[in-house]
C-alpha cells in the first residue's frame, strides 16, 4: 500500500504544487485586494502556465540516437560519440538535462538550452579508455520551468555493448618461447611421415617409390626401403596469473600481447590462466583467441587467493615444457616449478613489472639461489599509460 501511494505522490507532486501556488496568490489576491497583490498573482500567471505545458508535453515522442564515430579497442584509445536529439514541435524548452546512463563510464550529466530549436547534438569524448567491459544503458532527459518548480523525466533504451581489450606492446616474444621450445617435441614410430627418418630396412610390397633408400640398395644390391617416424609437436603451455593485484595491468597487456602476436599465432599454445576461475583455452583458431582477448579483458584482481595455490593444483604432463607468467617471484613458487619438472622438460618463469620496477631484496635472494639450466627467467617490462599510473598511486595512498 506504501508503494502505491508513494508512486501517486510521485506522479502527482508537481501538480499538486502548482495548485498550492495558483490557490495561494489567487487567494491572497481576491482577500488582499489593492495592486500589489494582483500584480503578484498576474506576475506568476505566464509561469505557472508554462510549468503547465512543460507537464503536458510529450517528452516521450523525442527521437534520440547515439552515434559512435570512434570506438576504442584497446586500452589507451580513443572514444567520440554523438547524441542527437530530433523533435517534431517547435515548443520552447528552456533547459534539458541529457544523461548517459552506463556500467562503467562516468555518467556526464550535459545541460542544453534548445528553446525553439527541434535538433540538437551533443558530443562526448574520451582521451583515454581503459581496459573493460563497456556497456551503454539508457539516456535520460529532464525538462523543467523557468522557476524549477517541476520536472519532467524522458528514459530512452539505446543499449550498446563494446570491449576495450589491454593495451598492446611491442615484446620479443620468439626469444621469450625459445627458452621453453627445447624439449616439447618428441619422436615415436607410429605412423609414417616424410620429415623424419629413423632408419632403414627391406623393401616390403605396398611402400612407396620415393622411400626407397638409392644408395643403400645399391651397396646391398637389393631394394632397401626408409623407415620414417611421426613427429609429434606438442602444444606450448602457457600458465599466466590472473588474481594477483601486483602490477595486475601489465601482466594483462603483456598476455593480449603474446596472444596477438605472430610467432604465437602460427604455434600451438595452450593457455591456462589462474583467477576467479581456471580459464583454458587453445589459440589454435582465431574464434579461441578472441575468446582469450575477451576473458582478460573483463578478469578482475582477487586479493585474498595466492596463485601459488592454484598452480599446485594444475597437472602437467610428463616431458611437456611450460612458461610461467607472475609480477612477483617467491621460494614457493620456483619449489613448485621444479618439482613439475621432469627430464628433458624445460619451464620459463616470466616477471612481468612496471617500467623502472626490478628485483626486490628477497626475490634477488631467490633468483640468485637458482642453480638449475632447466628453469630461465626473463624480466619484462611493460610501461603503462599515464592514468593506470595515476589511479595506482591513489589506491595505494
Amino acid at each position: 500500500m506504501k508503494q502505491y501511494i508513494k508512486v501517486i505522490w510521485n506522479k502527482g507532486r508537481d501538480w499538486f504544487v502548482l495548485f498550492c501556488i495558483f490557490t495561494a496568490t489567487f487567494s491572497y489576491a481576491m482577500f488582499q485586494g489593492g495592486f500589489v497583490s494582483w500584480f503578484l498573482f498576474y506576475s506568476f500567471l505566464p509561469f505557472g502556465l508554462y510549468a503547465v505545458a512543460v507537464l503536458l508535453y510529450p517528452l516521450k515522442k523525442w527521437n534520440v540516437a547515439r552515434d559512435v564515430k570512434l570506438q576504442p579497442r584497446f586500452a589507451g584509445d580513443h572514444l567520440s560519440y554523438d547524441i542527437h536529439i530530433t523533435r517534431s514541435s517547435a515548443f520552447p524548452v528552456y533547459m534539458a538535462a541529457v544523461k548517459e546512463e552506463s556500467n562503467l563510464l562516468d555518467q556526464e550529466e550535459r545541460t542544453i538550452y534548445p528553446l525553439f530549436q527541434r535538433n540538437a547534438v551533443i558530443p562526448y569524448e574520451r582521451s583515454f579508455v581503459e581496459r573493460g567491459e563497456y556497456e551503454f544503458f539508457t539516456i535520460s532527459i529532464e525538462i523543467s520551468d523557468l522557476l524549477g518548480i517541476v520536472k519532467k523525466k524522458a528514459y530512452f533504451l539505446l543499449q550498446q555493448r563494446f570491449i576495450v581489450y589491454p593495451q598492446i606492446h611491442k615484446i620479443d616474444i620468439p626469444f621469450l618461447l625459445a627458452g621453453i621450445e627445447e624439449g616439447k617435441n618428441e619422436v615415436s614410430t607410429g605412423n609414417q611421415s616424410t620429415t623424419l627418418v629413423t632408419g632403414i630396412r627391406e623393401y616390403q610390397p605396398g611402400d612407396r617409390l620415393g622411400s626407397i633408400d638409392w644408395k643403400a640398395t645399391a651397396r646391398k644390391a637389393t631394394l632397401i626401403s626408409k623407415e620414417f617416424g611421426h613427429y609429434h609437436e606438442r602444444s606450448i603451455i602457457i600458465i599466466a596469473d590472473v588474481m594477483g593485484p601486483l602490477y595486475f595491468e601489465e601482466r594483462m597487456s603483456f598476455l593480449a600481447s603474446m596472444l596477438i602476436h605472430e610467432e604465437t599465432k602460427r604455434k600451438k599454445v595452450d593457455f591456462l590462466l589462474a583467477g576467479d576461475a581456471l580459464f583454458s583455452q587453445k589459440t589454435s583458431e582465431q574464434r579461441e583467441a578472441d575468446n582469450l582477448l575477451h576473458h582478460l579483458a573483463r578478469a578482475q584482481p582477487i586479493s585474498n587467493r595466492a596463485f601459488e595455490t592454484e598452480f599446485q593444483n594444475i597437472a602437467i604432463q610428463k616431458q611437456h615444457s611450460f612458461m610461467v607468467i607472475v609480477s612477483q617471484v617467491t621460494g614457493t613458487l620456483i619449489g613448485q616449478i621444479q618439482s613439475k619438472l621432469s627430464p628433458h622438460a624445460k619451464a620459463s618463469l616470466i616477471v612481468v613489472k612496471n617500467e623502472g620496477a626490478g628485483f626486490s631484496e628477497e626475490e634477488t635472494v631467490i633468483v640468485n639461489g637458482i642453480h638449475s639450466s632447466a628453469l630461465t627467467i626473463e624480466v619484462v617490462h611493460i610501461d603503462l599509460p599515464l592514468s593506470l599510473k595515476e589511479v595506482r598511486a591513489e589506491i595505494s595512498e
